[in-house]
């Protein structure tokens, strides 16, 4: 691959500088690796899937998936009646290759050690007096990699009188999983507690902590929560797997998208106040690290003031807030204003005092990112209004909202929709999709999530500011919304519908939630 022919001028600047700093403190590192690292190019991934129910019945492993084709490996060959018998399930042709014996008995084991039954065969087993620590360690090291292999963004442990609840949360939706005693979940809390060098005998009070673990040729990093419930400790631990979570904003709005030229125009600016919104689990820290990834950060000074920091970003300093040690959030932006910043992120506006120094650190002169917890780009500008934030400034640095929520994605196995609700709800030429069902989505005809959005940009220009500053002033903001550049949750769902992304069975279901029962 030629890499320099793929980037653009600005792009191989970047990269070039970037690898002669590296080459500067002794370090080798490829144009290509750090073109990837930048999202400049996207790297190709085989989707590799797990229905472990499959693999069992036909004892073998998933090298690779494609819309059309799956490839397997087995220790012996398929014979023609069950190669076709597979080929009819999976709806796509199957390429088979044996490999040697050991090699596959390697692959084999490893994929059924997240086998949920051998998981839940092992959890029932349990005796805490028989039972060793390197055992337990390993019961819960299983649990863990189901959830990295199912990308699940959360593991709930929840205690309840007579047994705990451990549940996965994936693609948005609670997954019940098992059922386990209390002196097993006892001993869990033990090593989760070891493990982010928190207080193990202390019950009483809530802890947080953060450990990580390598897990296939990658680290994942997982943040959690202790807390004392009724029952016992309650343990949640957010998995932050940089591999399925880390975007690039060309991904998130690439260019048939109707607002792609308008993001990357006001995400770039040098000056402004930019929001990302939403309610809790809506991917707001996902896209604000998309923007920050695509920012020239090799030539920008950026600090980021977090709490906690999710996500390690190449070329920013990122700050932890840590109230016990007299690192508050007002120390922390009094200090990052002192430091010439180019671009600050802070992590959530929770309360006033954030709110009204966001503000001014955008008015100063620099461009500020951060999210805040509102359903739509209008309440997030009432909610600075209603918090004293400064409508002036307001009016003449927010350079714009990006309201989010994740809805379910159609996976690649959907097919041509055979009704017209669709077509007529979204006043659309295209008939849409409905869901399918293959081994990939593990027949639920969905797969990963797609982003449902209400997006507001305020233009520059002085006299739209000015009305801006009216409406805010006489509490009409929508008498100015004529002037900005609009995209709705309406609209975002015809796109989302038109792009064969979702049906409409998803998105009619989360636009009524909004209160949309029709465009307008």
């Amino acid at each position: 691959m030629n890499i320099k022919k793929i980037l653009t001028s600005k792009q191989l600047e970047v990269c070039q500088k970037e690898q002669y700093y590296y080459q500067q403190i002794g370090v080798k590192k490829h144009l290509l690796d750090i073109a990837l690292s930048h999202h400049f190019i996207q790297k190709k991934e085989t989707s590799k899937t797990y229905n472990l129910e499959l693999m069992k019945e036909y004892e073998m492993v998933i090298a690779e998936e494609r819309d059309d084709v799956l490839k397997i490996l087995r220790k012996e060959l398929l014979g023609e009646k069950r190669l076709a018998e597979l080929s009819a399930k999976v709806h796509k042709k199957v390429e088979q290759k044996n490999i040697p014996v050991r090699e596959f008995q390697q692959k084999y084991t490893a994929l059924l050690r997240v086998d949920p039954e051998t998981i839940e065969r092992k959890i029932k087993q349990f005796n805490a007096m028989d039972y060793e620590e390197d055992e337990v360690i390993d019961i819960f090291e299983m649990l863990l990699e189901y959830g990295i292999q199912r990308s699940a963004s959360d593991i709930h442990i929840n205690a309840y009188e007579s047994f705990y609840w451990l549940r996965y949360r994936i693609d948005g939706k609670i997954i019940a999983r098992y059922l386990l005693n209390h002196e097993l979940a006892g001993r869990f809390a033990l090593i989760i507690k070891e493990r982010c060098n928190i207080d193990m005998i202390n019950i009483y009070a809530p802890q947080g902590g953060s450990f990580s673990r390598e897990y296939d040729s990658r680290t994942v990093d997982f943040r959690i929560e202790i807390a004392p419930s009724q029952y016992g400790e309650n343990i949640v631990l957010r998995i932050l797997d940089k591999a399925s979570n880390i975007k690039s904003l060309n991904t998130l709005f690439p260019k048939e998208h109707p607002m792609s030229e308008h993001i990357h125009h006001f995400v770039n600016q040098s000056t402004g106040f930019f929001l990302v919104v939403g309610p809790t689990g809506s991917g707001k820290t996902t896209t604000l690290n998309a923007i920050l990834n695509q920012r020239n950060r090799l030539h920008e000074i950026i600090y980021t003031i977090e709490d906690p920091i999710e996500y390690k970003i190449d070329f920013v300093t990122q700050y932890q807030i840590n109230e016990s040690s007299g690192f508050t959030f007002s120390e922390g932006m009094k200090s990052i204003m002192r430091q010439d910043p180019d671009v600050i992120v802070i992590g959530e506006m929770r309360d006033r005092e954030s709110i009204l120094t966001g503000l001014k650190a955008a008015h100063s002169g620099h461009m500020v990112f951060s999210t805040l917890h509102t359903p739509n780009s209008f309440m997030a500008m009432e909610r600075i209004r209603d918090e004293g934030g400064d409508l002036f400034i307001l009016a003449y640095s927010l350079s714009g909202v990006v309201a989010q929520r994740l809805v379910p994605k159609l996976c690649t196995c959907k097919q041509p929709c055979t009704v017209e609700d669709g077509k007529v709800f979204f006043a659309s030429e295209t008939q849409g999709y409905e869901k399918g069902g293959c081994i990939r989505c593990n027949f639920t005809g969905y797969s990963g999530r797609a982003l449902l959005m209400d997006m507001v940009f305020i233009p520059g220009d002085m006299k739209v500011r000015y009305q801006f500053y009216l409406a805010l002033k006489n509490s009409t903001v929508f008498k100015a919304w004529e002037h900005f550049i609009t995209f709705s949750y309406f609209q975002s769902a015809a796109y989302l519908f038109e792009m064969g992304l979702c049906d409409y069975e998803t998105l009619s279901r989360e636009l009524l939630s909004l209160g949309y029962i029709h465009e307008t």
